[in-house]
């Protein structure tokens, strides 16, 4: 019963949008387009803690559910989904977790050349342990222009909710008015620039001075950031699928330890390598430049799990029949712990099956 209590402490602490979505997503009868699957796997994880020293492995078994719709009118396209993970650690029996992933969203046709864009996407990972949960809500608007088919535009604003708590509740937003700009070069190439201005309020986290060598907080200033973002992608689309994506970051904030300068970048590629066996290949790698580089700090509002910085990701599939896909994955991770300038590593090792319903 001890177990159950804290269940229905997790489920009380999903926000009500995760079941607004779920229930759209399972009783809209009307004609739309439906997605099932369901994934089996066992995994084995080198540093589920994440830890620098004091290192633990684990080997697990997860559950992921997924159901997708979407629906096309004349002038608009609607869809959902809503994704649910479940991560079972028998020897770290408290680090298992559920994790929930929903999304609402569509476009709307304003006039000719014109969509108005909408979406709603919440993020919500809940521990056995009852102290350790962590979720974001980001709802996104903006008007595409799309008046050549060679070349779009669009303008648009997103403020993402979001929340820490391992005992402590953290809390913070972060909003960003975004401009993209795509050209079609060719009919299977694609670019894409993409300039974003943000701005980070924390809650109840007063701003870091320095006084010396000695960190001071504010006694009349939370923390602000503000964040310049400058993003190239290119992708090329046809039989293999790949892509190149270079990003730049400049964060600015009234806490001297957060002042830093982000450089990231990524490389992707999927394709086929026979009639019935498919690869997919993630290359990410982050250099982070911090203003004040011999100070060393904890940021309880970091969430390694979910902050990819350094990856390698390599998956291989195998179609056994149009519904049923065995696939096997491994990942290397690399990632700043909750203090800056120090970093975890871990392997990942993952194999099940894909069954679509």
């Amino acid at each position: 019963m001890q177990y159950l209590s804290r269940w229905n402490l997790c489920t009380r602490s999903i926000p009500k949008n995760i079941w607004i979505i779920s229930l759209i997503c399972l009783f809209n009868n009307q004609a739309l387009t439906y997605e099932r699957q369901v994934n089996l796997s066992t995994y084995f994880d080198s540093n589920p803690r994440e830890n620098i020293n004091n290192i633990e492995s684990t080997v697990g078994l997860k559950a992921k559910g997924l159901i997708r719709f979407e629906q096309d009118t004349q002038d608009a396209r609607f869809y959902g989904s809503i994704l649910g993970q479940g991560f079972l650690e028998p020897a770290l029996f408290l680090d298992s977790k559920v994790v929930v992933n929903g999304e609402l969203g569509g476009y709307y046709k304003i006039i000719s050349g014109y969509r108005f864009y909408a979406g709603l996407k919440t993020f919500q990972k809940l521990y056995f342990d009852e102290f350790q949960r962590s979720g974001r809500t980001t709802f996104n608007a903006s008007v595409k222009r799309l008046k050549s088919h060679k070349m779009h535009q669009e303008l648009g604003w997103k403020r993402t909710e979001a929340h820490i708590d391992y005992g402590t509740l953290f809390q913070y937003s972060d909003q960003r008015l975004f401009l993209n700009l795509t050209r079609q070069i060719t009919p299977a190439f694609q670019a894409d620039v993409s300039v974003q201005l943000g701005q980070v309020e924390y809650e109840d986290y007063p701003a870091r001075m320095l006084r010396g060598s000695s960190l001071i907080f504010s006694d009349t200033q939370n923390q602000r950031d503000v964040t310049r973002t400058l993003g190239i992608h290119v992708k090329h689309l046809g039989k293999m699928i790949w892509g190149a994506a270079v990003n730049f970051e400049d964060i600015n904030s009234n806490s001297a330890i957060a002042k830093a300068k982000v450089w990231s970048a990524k490389l992707y590629a999927s394709g086929r390598l026979s009639e019935q066996v498919f690869f997919h290949v993630v290359l990410n790698g982050m250099k982070k430049y911090y203003a004040q580089t011999d100070v060393l700090e904890i940021t309880p509002y970091r969430d390694p799990e979910e902050n990819i910085q350094n990856q390698l990701h390599i998956q291989l599939e195998r179609v056994i029949q149009p519904s049923r896909v065995l696939y096997i994955q491994y990942s290397y991770i690399k990632n700043e712990t909750v203090f800056n300038h120090w970093f975890y590593n871990k392997n990942l090792i993952e194999t099940g099956v894909k069954l679509t319903l």
